[in-house]
């Protein structure tokens, strides 16, 4: 009797290399530090960006006024974003993140003196705003290529999530306690503390041993961003998430400048109401990071901004409808669960297509067209609503992003190009 032959062993399966974890960045200690400080440094930017408006208000109470002082603080994005995303390329990124974070820090100081010797006025207003736009738009541009040096490569998809929750719980945090430093001791008090809590990041930031990255010589700053302006024209990836950020931040970020004529003229709230309307959509906006970090890729990038526009144009519209301040709450949050989802869909296809040696260049033009969108929202939004009212141009501009949203379905291939991974094609490639 023959001896049964022995079956051929099956083929080994190769094992699928583990997903990093959706928190994987924030186990990195540099990260981590960054990451924590940040969150006091960017809450010190939305204080700031609630006494301004509610000072600039008070002293005009003209919408249109509140739109200016939005151009002021927005429009040096023209310069800033392509100088910094240049320099971002060329040079150390921490220490320019430090040079623009001190005239943040100072402007914040500036503010604090001004209106403690009783000689803030609109003059002086608009141009500290001018001069923290340029900090802040060299800055934006500076962080978002920075922060992915503190990861191994591995994280780079989930650095962008995470920075989201980072943003948000300062966005939750910083207006609330704007609100209730303003309503308890005023301005000058609100100015003081948001330069104090620059400090902390700026220690992290000194502190930190960033991943070397290739630096790419160029000839001159024009070729620098022409380069860059070519990589987005030849890519759906990167132009795609761009023009989209751009016209949700006319359309949709363009109202955080109206808020505060909105809550005193509609909600007829002072600045602790104020405060808390702004805060509702940065509770909003922390629970939504929170949850797309954690869902990581399951859910597809187009996905995500389809329901972050939809959800920004509904809150709009919803905030728009009424005198109600509960019903503006409720308006204001679904408008943070909007703008996240929408913007780290953005934001990370972007980062995914792109070639280490452009990524401060290209995310220096994507950041240009948000901070450009936002004044330009404001200010034609201040203007109209100086005719029409507020609550109308809340409700016009939500229309405006369902149509936008209506034109991507149809047009923009309902935002498949969002979905592309450049960096992991070429990776596996290779």
């Amino acid at each position: 009797m023959n001896a049964p032959q022995n079956p051929e062993p099956a083929p080994e399966r190769k094992s699928s290399p583990a997903r990093p974890s959706p928190l994987e960045p924030l186990r990195h200690r540099q990260y981590a530090a960054c990451w924590l400080t940040g969150i006091l440094a960017h809450g010190a930017s939305w204080m700031q960006s609630i006494t301004v408006p509610f000072l600039v208000f008070e002293m005009t109470g003209s919408a249109a006024w509140l739109g200016a002082a939005a151009v002021a603080g927005q429009a040096p994005a023209l310069i800033g974003n392509p100088i910094g995303g240049v320099l971002a390329d060329r040079y150390s990124r921490r220490g320019i993140l430090l040079a623009a974070l001190s005239v943040k820090c100072a402007v914040a100081f500036g503010l604090w003196a001004l209106w403690s010797n009783d000689a803030l006025s609109l003059a002086p207003i608009l141009g500290l705003l001018a001069l923290n736009g340029l900090g802040a738009t060299i800055y934006a541009a500076c962080w978002s290529s920075f922060a992915p040096q503190l990861v191994p490569k591995a994280a780079l998809a989930s650095v962008y999530r995470v920075n989201s929750i980072q943003i948000n719980l300062s966005r939750a945090a910083g207006p609330a306690l704007a609100g209730w430093v303003l309503a308890a001791f005023g301005p000058g008090t609100a100015f003081l503390v948001a330069a104090i809590c620059y400090a902390p990041f700026a220690v992290a930031l000194a502190l930190a041993r960033p991943r070397p990255i290739p630096v790419e010589l160029h000839a001159g700053t024009l070729r620098a961003l022409l380069a860059g302006v070519r990589a987005i024209r030849e890519h759906r990836g990167l132009a795609i998430p761009l023009v989209t950020a751009a016209v949700v931040s006319i359309f949709g970020a363009g109202l955080q400048g109206l808020t505060a004529g909105l809550a005193a003229d509609v909600y007829g709230v002072g600045a602790e109401g104020l405060g808390w309307l702004v805060s509702s959509m940065g509770i909003a906006c922390v629970l939504t990071g929170i949850a797309v970090a954690l869902l990581g890729e399951r859910v597809a990038r187009s996905t995500t901004a389809t329901i972050g526009i939809a959800a920004y144009a509904s809150g709009a519209i919803l905030a728009g409808a009424t005198d109600l301040y509960a019903v503006g709450l409720a308006g204001y949050a679904i408008i943070g669960i909007g703008h996240v989802t929408l913007y780290v869909s953005c934001a990370t296809s972007l980062q995914l297509n792109l070639r280490e040696e452009l990524r401060g260049r290209v995310t220096s033009l994507y950041m240009m067209g948000i901070f450009l969108g936002m004044p330009l929202g404001s200010q034609v939004g201040g203007l109209l609503a100086d005719q029409v009212g507020l609550a109308t141009v809340m409700t016009a501009y939500g229309a405006a992003l369902l149509l936008y949203l209506a034109i991507a379905r149809t047009w923009l291939r309902g935002f498949a190009d969002l979905d592309g991974d450049a960096l992991a094609e070429a990776s596996a490639a290779s």
